[in-house]
């Protein structure tokens, strides 16, 4: 069994924008230490940055490393698709319903891809949004939506090609959607943002550091060096930062080493697929959609291959450990499989070479409750400008 489920109430992801806003507006908080006369808060998410991985190379980024702050648990699973739509929404998966990477669409026997919103497989994409409208797969209103009447302007920041995407109109709809490129105009834009008037919360997404970190592993050369961009292109921009904006820099997840031998191939043990009909999920999260009645069967057959590499539970048993939040709405417990594995050896995966992303053989990957991929920071910079 990992070793907790994520700590929602207290120190969960999903409370970091409404905590900015109530900043902003005098609320309520006890997260983090914020200045007063605050007049925007940007909220920078870095993707894959777990909070183990900064401080295992804090020397990279030493002013991100030693910034004050705290550490958040991502939800579970620890994937981009559910964290983004928690952080968005300030709720768990099991209310808003993205509850993986792949998963059941609400009341289909089909596979959707929350992070390209296409069907059945990552590549090649296939629209769903007109079929698996969005707005409906995930119909909890947002933080932005619910910030707009207390006079805060919500904006989110966001590559030219995630502008009115299936998952950004799930998890950020209601903010002002402004496209930049490269963290440098990102964070040129979200500045910009931030001192165009009156109270303003800006989201803004940079990826170098996940996409170096799957492709060449966490703390590769190609990692460290994008690391390293992101906390010397931070200093610069804190250095201008005007003193009533604050900067928070956070994560969506973090990420483990995972090498090709630690790695299991479905397709090398057919006993691990017979009464699956949907094999959703991700190599260190999977969701597996069972017969009618094979629930057990199929959770007994994987334990037996597993054995203490994964916790493999029924999807009730899931629930009831609160691995998907305190609440879970029917909507999202027909979009959890019915067998749900989470990996806790070091570096283990499940793939199927035919249906994940470049087979599954990633050198890094998430998505299970490790401390390494559930842990994310949530640090708070100020400037002198």
């Amino acid at each position: 069994m990992p070793a907790r489920p994520p700590r929602y109430a207290t120190f969960g992801l999903a409370r970091l924008l409404p905590e900015a806003h109530a900043a902003l507006t005098g609320g309520a908080t006890d997260l983090l230490a914020w200045p007063t006369g605050l007049r925007a808060v940007v909220v920078l998410v870095v993707d894959g940055l777990g909070r183990h991985q900064l401080d295992d190379h804090a020397d990279l980024a030493p002013l991100l490393a030693g910034a004050p702050g705290t550490t958040l648990d991502a939800p579970f699973p620890t994937t981009t698709a559910s964290a983004l739509t928690s952080l968005g929404t300030g709720r768990p998966p099991g209310e808003h319903g993205i509850v993986g990477f792949a998963m059941r669409a609400p009341d289909r026997d089909r596979m959707l891809v929350t992070l390209t919103w296409s069907w059945d497989r990552y590549e090649p994409v296939t629209d769903a949004r007109a079929d698996a409208v969005p707005e409906s797969v995930q119909p909890l209103a947002t933080v932005f939506d619910r910030l707009r009447p207390s006079g805060v302007r919500p904006v989110a920041v966001l590559r030219p090609e995630f502008i009115g995407s299936g998952l950004t109109r799930a998890a950020f709809r209601g903010a002002d959607q402004i496209p930049a490129s490269g963290l440098e105009d990102t964070l040129a834009a979200a500045r910009d943002a931030a001192t165009s008037g009156r109270k303003r919360l800006v989201y803004a997404h940079h990826g170098d550091v996940d996409f170096a970190g799957h492709a060449a592993g966490p703390g590769s050369d190609p990692w460290c060096t994008a690391l390293a961009e992101v906390g010397a292109t931070l200093e610069r921009f804190v250095a201008d930062l005007p003193r009533d904006v604050a900067l928070v820099v956070t994560a969506d997840h973090g990420m483990v080493a995972t090498p090709s031998e630690r790695l299991l191939d479905v397709r090398d043990h057919p006993d691990l697929v017979s009464g699956v009909t949907l094999f959703a999920g991700e190599p260190r999260a999977r969701q597996l959609h069972t017969l009618h009645g094979a629930a057990v069967d199929v959770a007994a057959a994987w334990r037996e291959v597993v054995r203490d590499e994964a916790c493999v539970l029924t999807r009730d048993e899931a629930v009831d450990a609160g691995w998907f939040g305190p609440v879970v709405s029917p909507a999202a417990r027909r979009s959890i499989g019915d067998v749900v594995v989470a990996a806790t050896g070091d570096g283990f995966g499940v793939v199927h070479g035919d249906l994940d992303p470049f087979g599954g053989r990633l050198p890094g990957q998430h998505g299970s409750l490790t401390p390494a991929e559930l842990e994310v920071p949530a640090l708070l910079l100020t400037g002198s400008g």
